[in-house]
């Protein structure tokens, strides 16, 4: 599964991640400029995007490829970044925020472990794929390291529930799609082929649930210390 040209990018987001860190805490970053990097990184990554998957019109002309639109879970959470840095709505960014960081960590870095745009270092996507993910990780970790998330009980219903909807919706626009062979969400077939779980070895109703319960698993395990920490405050 994991290449060379793979391992290589692991590390490169690895790197990047630690140095923005580093950086991130050593300045002290309020959550409105990290906001702002990660907005114009999201803004560069979607034109990007835009730019390399343009394709033919039957009219004339040149149309983007449906496959990229903006409709997987991490490219959707481009428009909730843009409303954490520039919404003055107190009240809906914190709720947008307990989403985007657990959502962030756990697609971000799913994104880079299975590599579903490639490892080619020739190709601009997988720069635009790796890059993207790897700063969406770390806007999500700086947000829990300086305490600007609440991961609660009531907040991980909230996710979960706001997740599965979200996962329903996209069977009916990949079938909507179906012409184009969309694949948003993952919810039509694996982010790739030979995956332990995800995979459709025993039918796509089997498929469909791995892939529901795998998600609340790892919603789960990631809230959960938030939670413990939450009720211990509670009971004090």
């Amino acid at each position: 599964m994991f290449t060379t040209n793979h391992f290589i990018w692991l590390g490169i987001c690895a790197v990047l991640i630690t140095i923005l860190l580093f950086i991130a805490l050593k300045k002290k970053f309020s959550i409105k400029v990290a906001s702002y990097i990660m907005a114009i990184v999201a803004l560069v990554s979607e034109i990007s995007k835009i730019l390399t998957h343009m394709v033919d019109s039957d009219t004339k002309g040149m149309v983007i490829d449906p496959k990229a639109l903006p409709l997987h879970l991490c490219s959707i959470l481009i428009f909730v970044i843009f409303y954490i840095a520039f919404s003055k709505n107190e009240k809906h960014k914190d709720k947008l925020i307990s989403f985007i960081v657990p959502i962030g960590i756990i697609g971000g870095t799913l994104a880079i472990l299975i590599a579903t745009s490639g490892v080619s270092f020739k190709d601009p996507e997988v720069y635009q794929c790796f890059i993207y993910h790897a700063i969406l990780v770390w806007y999500a970790l700086y947000l829990i390291i300086s305490k600007q998330v609440c991961l609660d009980l009531k907040t991980y219903f909230r996710n979960v529930i706001t997740l599965l909807s979200l996962a329903f919706i996209m069977i009916w626009v990949n079938g909507a799609l179906k012409i184009y062979d969309t694949n948003f969400f993952f919810v039509v077939r694996p982010p790739a082929d030979g995956l332990p779980i995800l995979n459709l070895n025993h039918g796509w109703y089997i498929y469909f649930l791995s892939l529901v319960l795998t998600g609340m698993v790892l919603m789960s395990l990631l809230h959960l210390p938030f939670i413990i920490k939450s009720k211990k405050v509670e009971n004090n």
